[in-house]
């Protein structure tokens, strides 16, 4: 892994507000005087621990489930039934997010893991893809969330069509 200077682009700020990621200056959230550059090696490494995690995140869920520890997580009891009827189901689940800690020598370390929390969507599927195509036009940038995402939709099917959501209301990045 390399971590590679990179000149910003002078009207990054317009062409971010263009496509929806207005939250863009919040506490330096979006940075673009830096970027890494992967082997695919190093991204089949990531993409095998993530799964991984996930396995090991959904086994954590069932063993928290079958031994009745919910509220020991803060979550209130009015939702146990709900949240153990969807597990059992295997309810619809768009993605998950993790963070990592890594440094392309050591493996990997889980920072936190956010599953279906909208926020990078629009930054990993869009923004990083519209950003990559102008700086290293011809590269890629080992992201298949798009293409995974477009599949997965395919998949949701309700009875009548369709498909809930929750927000915060005026939360900008919801």
């Amino acid at each position: 892994m390399q971590r590679l200077l990179v000149q910003p682009r002078p009207d990054h700020a317009a062409k971010l507000e263009a496509i929806g990621l207005s939250f863009h200056g919040w506490d330096d959230y979006w940075c673009e005087d830096v970027c890494y550059r992967f082997s695919a090696a190093e991204i089949d490494l990531l993409e095998a621990r993530t799964a991984e995690l996930h396995a090991m995140c959904i086994e954590a869920v069932a063993h928290v489930i079958r031994n009745r520890r919910l509220g020991e997580l803060g979550i209130p009891a009015a939702y146990w039934q709900a949240i153990e009827t969807s597990f059992a189901e295997r309810e619809f689940s768009l993605y998950g997010r993790f963070d990592l800690a890594y440094d392309g020598k050591s493996e990997p370390k889980l920072l936190e893991y956010n599953a279906d929390t909208p926020t990078s969507l629009l930054e990993s599927a869009v923004a990083q893809w519209y950003w990559m195509t102008e700086k290293f036009p011809g590269h890629d940038q080992f992201n298949s969330l798009h293409e995974r995402l477009v599949a997965r939709w395919k998949q949701t099917r309700s009875e009548d069509g369709r498909i809930h959501f929750a927000s915060l209301a005026g939360n900008e990045e919801d």
